[in-house]
Parts: C-alpha cells; structure tokens; sequence
C-alpha cells in the first residue's frame, strides 16, 4: 500500500476524532450544567473557531478531514486492502465512497467556519420550500426511512462484530480496551442517527414543519425527555469514546497490503 494513504488514513483519523470528541464534550458539559451547549458538527465548528488561534485550527482540522474522505473514496475506488468484488464487498466499498461525500461536505462546511465569522449554528429547509409540500414530504421520509437503515446496520455490526473487525485492531495489546471504546461510540452514533430520523419522519409525515434536525437537536431532544439528563450523559459519553477510538486507530490500526 502506498505510503500516501496511510498517512492520510492516520490524518484522517485524527480529524475525524477531534470533531467528535468537541461534539461529545460540548454536549456533556451541557448535561451537567457546566456551560457547553447541546452541540453538532456546526456548533462544534463554531466553537473551535472562537479558540485561540482557531482559524488556523479550523484550517488543519478541515485539511485533515479532506485527508479522511480521501481514503475513503481509495478505499472505495482502489481497493488498497483488497476487499474484493463480492456483493458484501461492493456494498461496503459503496459504503465508503457514501462516507467520503459526507466528510468532503464537512470539510467544506469547516472552511466556511474559516472565512465566513457570521456563521450561525441555525438550520433549516426554507431554501427547499420551492419544491412544494407534497415533494419535500416524500423527500423526508425516503431520508428518514435511510436514517432507520442506517441506524440499523450500525446496531447490527457492532453486535455481531464486523464493524468493527475491518479495523484490523487484532494482536494489539491494548485491543479489547479500544473494541470496547468502538463498540460504546458507535451504539451512540446509531442511537443519535435512529433520533434524527424520526425527525426526518415526523417532518414528512407532518407537512407544516420542514425543519431540518441534527445531532446538535438530537441531544436537545433527549434533555427534554424525563430520563433525558442521564441519556444526555450517556451518549455524549457514547460521541467521546467514538472520538477517542477513531485517535486510537491512529497507532493500533493495522493496514492489509
């Protein structure tokens, strides 16, 4: 395997983790009432850029999160582990390639944060409102009903432990420790996609409201529930050890040549 990609695997790993360990941290600070905020990637981005030097952090970060999309799309595309051409195969380097346009919009939404100082952390759909009520409801549920997937196929990997095994962690002294951080990040992640979802739903299935909703609202909606502190408490927890895992790769993953 080339040297390039494993270097900029590592880079992006680091990147990766470092966004959510802000969004897990923001989000258990505001669980604990000691300041922070209900946070997602936009509020995590926001809040790197009002550190010291944050620009410039912003700019390594958004750098580095170009370096995670670009193995993903090798990944996809060369097949540098040697994957294979199998249907289970094609459907995770599908996966990867999938991954790599999400981080490519991060990245590209960090730069923002770089050189645009007004950005808010609000969202919205009223830029879709052109395409008429009945268009944006079908669009709503098709994204909730992939959210549901998505949060699905999660649960069922880390259960039955391929998710995780395409880390190559196995033989590292350290390595059950480090499954064990994956394996808790990534029931978070499902828990908070399978909540965004049903805001996806619910916005479709109710035509009058169009927002749309993410992890930052995701964490706002559990502290509104009557075990919401203690769920709050928990996935942000969930969103530290996924960060925490995704740096730890950064010295335990092994490369398949």
């Amino acid at each position: 395997m080339k040297k390039s990609y494993k270097t900029a695997a590592v880079i992006g790993f680091v990147s990766k983790g470092i966004v959510y360990l802000v969004i897990g941290i923001l989000s258990l600070l505001a669980a604990l009432n000691m300041g922070g905020g209900s946070s997602g990637t936009n509020q995590a981005l926001t809040f790197l850029r009002k550190q010291p030097f944050g620009q410039i952090l912003l700019l390594l970060l958004g750098a580095g999160l170009l370096c995670y999309a670009y193995w993903m799309f090798i990944q996809s595309i060369k097949d540098p582990e040697n994957i294979g051409n199998s249907r289970k195969a094609k459907l995770r380097r599908f996966g990867f390639f999938s991954t790599g346009l999400v981080y490519t919009f991060i990245a590209v939404l960090d730069f923002y944060h770089v050189f645009n100082s007004s950005t808010q952390g609000n969202s919205g759909s009223y830029y879709l409102n052109f395409l008429g009520a009945s268009t944006l409801s079908i669009i709503f549920i098709c994204v909730g009903i992939i959210l549901v997937i998505q949060a699905a196929i999660l649960i069922r990997g880390v259960f039955k432990g391929g998710l995780l095994d395409q880390f190559n962690l196995e033989g590292h002294k350290y390595y059950r420790l480090i499954r064990h951080f994956g394996q808790f990040g990534f029931y978070a992640r499902a828990f908070i996609v399978a909540i965004i979802a049903y805001f996806f739903l619910r916005a479709g299935i109710y035509t009058g409201n169009h927002d749309i909703k993410g992890i930052g609202e995701a964490f706002s909606f559990l502290s509104q529930s009557d075990l919401g502190r203690i769920l709050m408490v928990v996935t942000a927890v969930g969103f530290i050890s996924y960060g925490a895992f995704y740096v730890f790769l950064t010295r335990f993953r092994s490369f398949e040549e």
